[in-house]
């Protein structure tokens, strides 16, 4: 579950733009704003390695170290460059910890499932759960159990186990997070075309035969 301890510290910065943001980057660091419901936004500079250490723990709620202050954010965007593969700005949002927030939080499954041992194929149709709650109840992300799951079974948003004081948002109660489906006719054809190539041959050579010995 989220909480405070994930410390990020953050300088102001008073030059903007792309060449400033160019060598910001340059020089180790990645161009930040935190915004704010009715107050200023602040920008600000996050050292590349910091932010990339606090990242990793895959957390939802920061706290902003800022010139003696701590201010508790969550991500609200992060821009990255696909093509050279760098983080080259990230939003924050702030939150009052004492009011509710809305969140989007990632869906996992875990578990041996006993529909994908036996034949079946598991699918996840909802990857990221729309939350609202206070930020200190915040999860990081929400694991799902689909240990029992058979084949053309469902759990549903109604069904998910959630941390207390969260709640779903924009979802409704039926709506699938995971199910079990048997493969795809065609995925079928492909597996029986890739694992017995050879008998499928004869079979048809056999056939061949068969149709000459008639003539």
């Amino acid at each position: 579950m989220s909480k405070a301890e994930n410390v990020i510290a953050a300088q102001p910065r008073s030059e903007f733009g792309d060449n400033a943001s160019r060598r910001l980057r340059k020089s180790g660091f990645i161009p930040a704003v935190i915004y704010s419901r009715g107050k200023e936004s602040l920008h600000v500079m996050l050292k590349t390695e910091a932010w990339q250490v606090a990242s990793a723990k895959g957390a939802n709620l920061y706290t902003i170290a800022l010139e003696g202050k701590e201010i508790p954010a969550i991500v609200k965007e992060v821009q990255f460059n696909h093509l050279k593969n760098y983080v080259y700005h990230v939003d924050f949002q702030a939150v009052d910890m004492t009011a509710e927030i809305h969140a989007n939080v990632a869906l996992h499954a875990f578990g041996d499932c006993y529909g994908a041992n036996h034949g079946g194929v598991l699918e996840q149709e909802v990857h990221e759960l729309p939350v609202s709650c206070r930020p200190d109840a915040l999860p990081d992300m929400i694991k799902v159990d689909v240990t029992n799951l058979k084949v053309g079974e469902a759990l549903t948003v109604a069904q998910l186990v959630l941390p207390e004081g969260v709640k779903v948002r924009g979802l409704d109660a039926d709506e699938i997070v995971f199910h079990v489906v048997l493969p795809t006719q065609d995925a079928a054809a492909s597996e029986e075309g890739s694992a017995e190539p050879e008998a499928i041959n004869e079979k048809k050579a056999e056939a061949r035969a068969a149709e000459k010995a008639k003539k």
